[in-house]
């Protein structure tokens, strides 16, 4: 504790969520940034050898109007979200957002725009990313 207070950089995370909470969200990068309040959908990207995977929990979408699109490290994300309620429905509560909604992500890698895959099922879009040529890892034979 100490410590801490002689040095409040010593625990630099610790630093940056006092700047967040502080500033707010902060723009920072880091691989394990805070969701933005209020972000939708929230996203989870898991970086593999040869591709990378984007997971969105987007339930109750239907997924004719879910749109991914993908230029060379970003991929967005952009839907509807139906309102729920009848016409003649007089809404009492409402905390499911609702209307349209756009996330885009920056990559660890640049990724083949011809192979990616997009899969939505029980409210869980999937989106496998193959990563282009120049972004694999190359493995070279050592001589001797």
């Amino acid at each position: 504790m100490l410590l801490n207070q002689l040095y409040p950089f010593f625990d630099v995370s610790k630093t940056f969520d006092e700047i967040d909470r502080f500033f707010g969200t902060a723009n920072r990068p880091s691989r394990f940034r805070k969701v933005p309040q209020g972000a939708f959908p929230t996203i989870n990207v898991y970086d593999h050898e040869d591709e990378t995977v984007v997971v969105a929990e987007i339930p109750g979408i239907d997924p004719d109007v879910l749109e991914v699109t993908v230029l060379r490290d970003t991929v967005t994300l952009k839907g509807k979200r139906p309102n729920g309620a009848e016409e003649d429905q007089r809404v009492h509560r409402r905390e499911r957002g609702t209307g349209t909604f756009s996330r885009t992500l920056t990559l660890p890698d640049a990724v083949n725009p011809d192979t990616v895959q997009a899969r939505y099922e029980n409210g869980i879009l999937r989106v496998t990313l193959e990563k282009a040529a120049e972004a694999k890892a190359k493995k070279i034979a050592v001589q001797s």
